[in-house]
């Protein structure tokens, strides 16, 4: 799975807005980025904080864990 899996899987159902692929900070929203130390990291931002971050190997792995945290807040 990658990022366009993810945007394809939550179109019908979300807010395109409700997640960043690269940006670090935006207010309110999933992110799912690719770190320095080439981890993909899953977290929420909100204010300028990382909320629940979690790194992980591939982007399989961190697409599969960001829509398991959407389906979870809905």
């Amino acid at each position: 799975m990658n990022r366009d899996d993810v945007i394809r899987i939550i179109s019908d159902s979300y807010p395109l807005d409700i997640v960043s692929f690269d940006q670090e900070f935006p207010n309110e929203a999933y992110c799912i980025r690719l770190n320095q130390e080439n981890k993909w990291e899953v977290y929420y931002s909100e204010r300028g904080n990382k909320n629940d971050l979690k790194e992980f190997s591939s982007e399989s792995e961190a697409c599969t864990d960001l829509l398991k945290r959407m389906k979870k807040s809905t």
